[in-house]
């Protein structure tokens, strides 16, 4: 057993191979197989790699601030409790770092998913914040929860419990 890798310090290592296919239109809605569910977001693979393996898929972050229409506190509890392997998203395009940005939130927005709540309408509410000195107390109050989505959190705090 040789060491490992050393965190990427020293050594010459080889580049990672870089996906090489067709990149998605910037706003495409993408259903993307989740590879990976962290804290801070998941990863999914929005496009396929070689067949042969020499290339790799495209993987993109789908930020835990992008999961939902709702703020979602337990990014690996929500994605678990929804018991699927890929979610759709929207290919926002790719940041500074060269890292691909999804959002599952802007997707269900567009498709007017947000549970029965007027999902897409938060956008263009410019109008009622008049007086810029009370604008944060508005926003500190609880937003209402669907009953499904009650449901679903109750489930992730179950599962979780189990452990």
């Amino acid at each position: 057993g040789g060491g490992g890798g050393g965190g990427g310090r020293g050594g010459k290592r080889e580049p990672r191979p870089k996906y090489v296919g067709p990149m998605p239109e910037e706003g495409a809605i993408l259903t993307g197989k989740i590879t990976g569910i962290h804290q801070f977001g998941v990863f999914l693979e929005i496009m396929p790699g070689a067949e042969d393996g020499s290339t790799p898929a495209l993987e993109g972050l789908c930020h835990v601030s992008e999961l939902h229409i709702e703020r979602v506190r337990n990014c690996e509890g929500f994605v678990g409790s929804m018991n699927t392997e890929t979610l759709e998203v929207k290919f926002l395009g790719i940041n500074a770092k060269g890292q691909v940005q999804l959002s599952r939130r802007q997707a269900m927005e567009e498709k007017g998913i947000g549970g029965g709540r007027g999902g897409g309408q938060r956008r263009g509410g410019g109008n009622q914040r008049r007086n810029s000195g009370e604008s944060n107390q508005s926003e500190a109050k609880p937003a209402e929860m669907a009953q499904d989505e009650v449901d679903i959190i109750a489930a992730a705090i179950e599962g979780v419990a189990d452990l």
